[in-house]
């Protein structure tokens, strides 16, 4: 079972408003291999203590201390005793909670701690280690997490099975559970066989084949569209005529993709799937890429920007349609909470941050599609490139 939390904007926008005087955010690389498991909780102890460090360096009330060291020793679990262990085993005892939550893990992990709550996120992607203590949350590596194409599903469709597979970039795909999703076209359409062919080898009604082909789809289609309810991850298509066309003319999904697998998909294993499915998400991502920089130099300068001082203020109004954001420029300064002004900062401190990051929050929360890129890819190599929902002065 793959394991990973990625929150949804309603989460995001929750830990994003919030203002505090002590936040902690931890992230760190993990392995998720379950032999590994010793060594993230090792890691995450290192981050920990660096944190109640900066903490205690800082002030804070020592009560506040402990009732983070407390959430934080909860999660980390005590020391590992493997004769416990084995006592454990032979009892047939529910198994430590906290020792499992480290043997589950992804490639990443968030930690977001306040005194009365904490919370986890396990990434596709693996941050570097990183302990902060602000009166906000660094959320940076979430943007990340939430803004890089890096899964999508595939469905499967042949007359014969059908499965809805979900693919990932460096993990191995995953067969999704869809309720009241038919296994074939027979059981869909209730008929012992579906192929009825007259004594000379023709079929008998190819009309009444394909009404029967269109019911298969359709069931086909509210089973996975209720399956993917709330997702936006793509959706490939893997299957062949007349069913690829059928599907396509009933699905509404929003990320259905254009470019489809080809080849009888019952031939096809799901690693194999993955394989052939990861290349069309990479290019459905560059593709969304060029749209956006396209539309960039149709629209500049009234209604697209790479100036960091509109972008802010348009960001801060609800102004921002589209972000494409290099996360690894570092702008310091704030960003008024009032009207987006930027008031910039020599360097990169406690007291600041970084206003990409702060531009690229706003308009996330705000309903924006926002893209990660590379600064070589953005238009004048500028920090982020803005398309706007109108003209903002």
């Amino acid at each position: 079972m793959l394991h990973i939390d990625i929150p949804t904007i309603a989460d995001f926008r929750d830990l994003a408003q919030l203002r505090v005087q002590s936040c902690v955010s931890l992230y760190m690389p993990t392995s998720r291999l379950g032999e590994k498991a010793e060594s993230n909780r090792t890691l995450f102890r290192d981050l920990v203590k660096e944190a109640l460090a900066q903490l205690n360096d800082s002030g804070t009330d020592k009560r506040v201390i402990e009732a983070f060291q407390g959430r934080f020793e909860q999660l980390a679990g005590g020391e590992r005793d493997p004769e416990q262990d084995k006592v454990r085993q032979r009892q047939r005892a529910k198994p430590d909670e906290s020792l499992s939550f480290w043997h589950h893990q992804a490639n990443g992990l968030a930690v977001l701690a306040v005194p009365e709550t904490l919370r986890t996120f396990r990434l596709a992607e693996a941050p570097k280690p990183l302990a902060e203590v602000a009166d906000r949350f660094h959320l940076t590596p979430l943007l990340r997490s939430m803004t890089s194409r890096h899964d999508a599903f595939v469905l499967a469709l042949a007359e014969e099975s059908v499965r809805l597979i979900h693919v990932f970039v460096n993990f191995p795909p995953l067969r999704v559970p869809v309720p009241g999703l038919a296994k074939n076209a027979e059981e869909a359409t209730h008929r012992p066989s579906f192929h009825v062919r007259a004594p000379r080898g023709h079929l008998q009604n190819l009309e009444g084949e394909k009404v029967l082909l269109h019911q298969y789809v359709e069931k086909v289609d509210r089973a996975v569209r209720e399956a993917l309810r709330g997702h936006t991850a793509p959706l490939i298509l893997a299957a062949v005529e007349p069913l690829a066309s059928m599907f396509r003319v009933v699905c509404d999904y929003p990320g259905l993709a254009e470019e489809a697998l080809g080849g009888n998909p019952d031939r096809i294993t799901d690693a194999e799937i993955e394989d052939r499915a990861i290349p069309i998400l990479d290019r459905l991502t560059a593709r969304e890429v060029s749209d956006l920089i396209a539309r960039y130099e149709e629209l500049k300068p009234r209604r697209a920007t790479t100036d960091v001082s509109y972008a802010a203020h348009a960001a801060t109004a609800g102004a921002i349609e589209q972000l494409l954001v290099d996360f690894d420029a570092v702008v310091p300064g704030l960003v008024s909470d009032i009207d987006g002004s930027v008031t910039y900062a020599a360097s990169d401190d406690a007291e600041v941050y970084s206003v990409v990051d702060e531009v690229a929050r706003r308009a996330l929360c705000t309903g924006a599609r926002v893209l990660a890129a590379s600064r070589e890819e953005l238009p004048e190599r500028a920090p982020f490139t803005a398309i706007l929902r109108y003209q903002f002065r």
